[in-house]
């Protein structure tokens, strides 16, 4: 069996940066762009094992989102904003991170405390399978 990686398509986190880095970047501002400054490293070994980090995130958040939507029939948007605060970040810090207004952030909150049949952040957290 072939170990060459090169006809499988690549993930790249100039593309997926924001989602990647996740809450870490709410406390870290640099922390994406210094992710995807390591992928795009001129040593192949950096590259290969940051891309293999990410490709692994992606998965792992794939089942994480996959558990939602079929059990509480979450929409995308309001299951990226669950494994937001899930994996520690705010919702202030969400709004920020995808460009939508805190108001709006907070109202998808309230619908997905609606689906869930929670009304705390604590007890949403709580539900969302861990990483």
């Amino acid at each position: 069996m072939d170990n060459d990686d090169t006809d499988k398509p690549r993930l790249s986190l100039a593309t997926s940066g924001v989602a990647f880095a996740g809450p870490y970047a709410e406390l870290y501002p640099t922390f994406g762009p210094r992710l995807i400054e390591a992928e795009q490293s001129a040593k192949p070994e950096i590259a290969r094992r940051i891309s293999a980090i990410h490709a692994a995130q992606v998965r792992n958040e794939g089942r994480r989102a996959d558990h939602l939507v079929r059990t509480w029939r979450l929409t995308a948007t309001e299951v990226r904003l669950a494994l937001h605060l899930a994996d520690g970040g705010s919702v202030a810090g969400y709004a920020e991170l995808f460009g939508v207004a805190e108001g709006t952030a907070r109202g998808q909150l309230k619908s997905v405390f609606a689906k869930v049949g929670v009304n705390r952040q604590a007890a949403l957290v709580s539900l969302v399978p861990r990483r």
